[in-house]
């Protein structure tokens, strides 16, 4: 059954009755602090951090009268900020059947918890399926415990012609996303060919471990490392990317410290007096060492 029309975007609403917090073991939940504004400043002011006030979006039942809380509003301990609390759809039902199937019945499902069970899934949206069932898994249920309790088949809320389209976007852009990929690797492999090779192969002169060992003045000392002589054959020696280092411009005097001014006014002597402008100097060489990375 379709929901009734509502905004994309999420119209929450609240109510202004005082209700006790409920989160059980291992339930996932959503935390989400609130900017200040007249409303946090109200709940704040009240000072009853025990207490919350529910939050539900119009229209979200198949019955436009009847809206069930996702969550709550609540004031945090220390009475420092308000948050929402994202919860299960129609958590106050929820919670206590979740509680009571792994506390009291230890995932067994007697018909009456059964019964209320199927009652709460007949009240959710058929696209809160998955993450129930996912909900379950993680608070320790067994998976046939799971499949029976929130079966697969409440996923399947659209129609065959949509899941066919959706099925054939999807292989569309499967093969578009490998074109894609085969497209770049190609490119990056043409710009590698066009970059030459990223290394200098060394070629020894003349074969250094038979110079090594039959040189009359190093034989003795080199006669007993024979293992340990290697000749490195088509040893290539990497070749790193020169990094232009950025310009740096003329500093402002007011900007350097006072411990600072006679080092620096030696600097500007230097570059004053030389007679090539290209040849100017705006630090020292060791200074070229400990520039900041940005």
């Amino acid at each position: 059954m379709f929901q009734p029309p509502r905004s994309a975007h999420p119209n929450v609403k609240f109510t202004c009755t005082s209700q006790d917090p409920m989160v059980i073991d291992n339930l996932p939940f959503d935390k989400y602090e609130l900017e200040p504004s007249p409303l946090t400043q109200y709940i704040l002011a009240r000072k009853q951090p025990t207490v919350c006030w529910q939050v539900f979006v119009p229209n979200s039942y198949k019955n436009p009268d009847v809206a069930h809380p996702f969550g709550y509003l609540k004031a945090s301990t220390n009475l420092s900020c308000v948050n929402l609390f994202v919860m299960p759809y129609n958590y106050p039902v929820l919670l206590p059947l979740l509680d009571e199937l792994f506390k009291v019945h230890r995932q067994k499902t007697p018909p009456e918890w059964r019964t209320n069970f199927s009652n709460y899934l007949r009240t959710m949206p058929a696209y809160y399926a998955g993450p129930l069932r996912r909900a379950l898994t993680r608070m320790g249920a067994a998976g046939n415990v799971t499949q029976t309790l929130v079966p697969e088949a409440m996923d399947n809320t659209l129609s065959y012609s949509v899941l066919n389209y959706l099925k054939r976007l999807k292989n569309s852009a499967k093969i578009e996303y490998e074109k894609l990929c085969n497209d770049v690797s190609s490119k990056q492999m043409a710009n590698k060919v066009n970059q030459g090779p990223e290394g200098v192969r060394v070629t020894p002169r003349s074969p250094l471990k038979r110079d090594l060992l039959s040189h009359p003045m190093l034989q003795d000392k080199f006669q007993s490392q024979r293992d340990q002589l290697n000749e490195f054959g088509g040893f290539v020696v990497g070749v790193g990317h020169r990094k232009h280092r950025a310009s740096q411009s003329y500093r402002n005097a007011f900007d350097i410290p006072r411990r600072n001014l006679l080092d620096q006014i030696l600097r500007m002597r230097a570059n004053f007096l030389n007679p090539s402008p290209s040849h100017t100097k705006l630090q020292d060489d060791d200074v070229v060492h400990s520039m900041p990375i940005s």
